[in-house]
């Protein structure tokens, strides 16, 4: 009987079976016409739209922010989020996206996220000069974001 792998398991079943050749084939044919840049725009623009029709519900802290995401995210199974804040940044660490997962950590997929949060803290009343952007990140099963200044 082979090792129980729980981390291959999860990341075999995080993307829905039936929805899995789909997003893949997807994810080629617009790798093939789009330039990497542009279908991170794509992906984020994506993610605003996502962020507009998932509202997040009021908040005044970024534990609230934490909460009221987590909650969003539960409610369709595309993992969690933690927010740490630091002097100059919020750090927001995401695992378990099923998008993620199902195109392998392409970067360009990162822009779906990115646009999200994007957008809450645009309705939370982002001061202009702040964004969200994609931090490097050390596996695929957690994608790194920084709230921070732009330059």
């Amino acid at each position: 009987m082979p090792a129980l792998d729980p981390l291959s398991l999860y990341r075999t079943r995080s993307c829905s079976r039936q929805w899995l050749g789909f997003v893949r084939a997807m994810a080629e044919e617009f790798g093939a016409e789009l330039p990497e840049h542009d279908l991170a725009t794509l992906m984020a623009r994506i993610g605003r739209r996502f962020a507009r029709e998932h509202r997040l519900t009021s908040c005044t802290a970024l534990d609230e922010v934490q909460q009221a995401a987590n909650a969003i995210w539960d409610s369709c199974d595309w993992g969690q989020c933690t927010m740490d804040e630091h002097a100059d940044h919020v750090q927001i660490r995401h695992g378990g996206a099923p998008l993620s997962l199902a195109l392998d950590g392409a970067a360009w997929s990162d822009g779906f996220l990115q646009g999200v949060y994007e957008g809450w803290f645009q309705q939370l009343g982002m001061l202009a000069g702040l964004a969200v952007q994609t931090a490097p990140a050390d596996t695929v099963d957690l994608r790194l974001f920084v709230l921070a200044r732009t330059a």
